[in-house]
């Protein structure tokens, strides 16, 4: 995902390639390589080849000034792309870099490349002030994601809701649909934008299940108007203020996704 925030843009687990390893793209990007110039941000959640992709992060260090907040333990993957300033964080940590806080939130899932030891995941929360969103990255469903929210809660959740059959198989490292729409209730988040789905068929559900089987959930649950529903490609802009379910709103300017 592409989100420009307060006239910051950030990227989220950019991948423009038409594989990712060996598993081919099943529709293009919903951004193209001239959109990498002007990225200020690049949030990667770990290192699986469809989420940290080298040649997309080398021509977003080569077009860009770009800054990379991740978990610890990528520097080697990232080290020799051009980037002049990766920032690794811990479980714990924040990071301040201009107006925006940055920390990492818990997951179930691990990524590695090869024949190597796991390299640590985490979803990231950024919060600008006025407006707070949370990448979740790629993971199973768990009760304490908030933990790495700063004490507060998203206006935007970026929630995975692909890839995710057979459940025996994939229910720790992937949430389905009715995971992660219970998941946007527990942290309070104003809207959700469902991710991870459409791009690599991975798994045996249909590549274009999961936005369906969520609708219907959220139709029954009454959250169908605070879901965006984004085709790649798409984007929505928030020209009114995002009000905030535990504070009672704000008046902030535009947020674009």
């Amino acid at each position: 995902m592409l989100v420009e925030v307060d006239g910051k843009r950030f990227i989220t687990d950019p991948i423009v390639s038409n594989r990712a390893l060996v598993v081919r793209r099943k529709r293009a990007a919903g951004y193209t390589s001239d959109d990498l110039s002007s990225i200020d941000v690049v949030l990667l959640s770990h290192a699986h080849w469809d989420h940290l992709d080298r040649p997309t992060l080398k021509k977003i260090a080569r077009k860009s000034k770009a800054i990379v907040i991740c978990p610890r333990g990528h520097l080697s993957l990232l080290h020799d792309l051009g980037f002049v300033h990766i920032h690794e964080l811990g479980r714990d940590e924040t990071i301040a870099l201009d107006g925006f806080t940055y920390s990492l939130t818990p997951v179930n899932h691990r990524g590695k490349r090869w024949l190597e030891r796991y390299r640590s995941s985490a979803g990231i929360f950024v919060n600008g002030g006025k407006h707070r969103f949370w990448f979740a990255g790629d993971t199973g469903y768990r009760s304490d994601f908030s933990k790495g929210m700063q004490g507060t809660a998203p206006d935007v959740a970026l929630i995975p809701i692909g890839a995710y059959e057979p459940r025996e198989w994939f229910h720790m490292m992937h949430m389905d649909p009715d995971d992660a729409l219970k998941t946007f209730v527990d942290v309070k988040a104003t809207y959700m934008l469902p991710i991870h789905w459409g791009a690599f068929k991975l798994t045996r559900e249909e590549i274009h299940e999961p936005p369906l089987v969520l609708r219907e959930l959220a139709k029954r649950e009454g959250l169908e108007e605070r879901i965006l529903w984004l085709e790649p490609g798409e984007q929505h802009v928030f020209n009114q203020p995002i009000r905030q379910m535990d504070d009672g709103g704000r008046n902030p300017g535009p947020t674009h996704l």
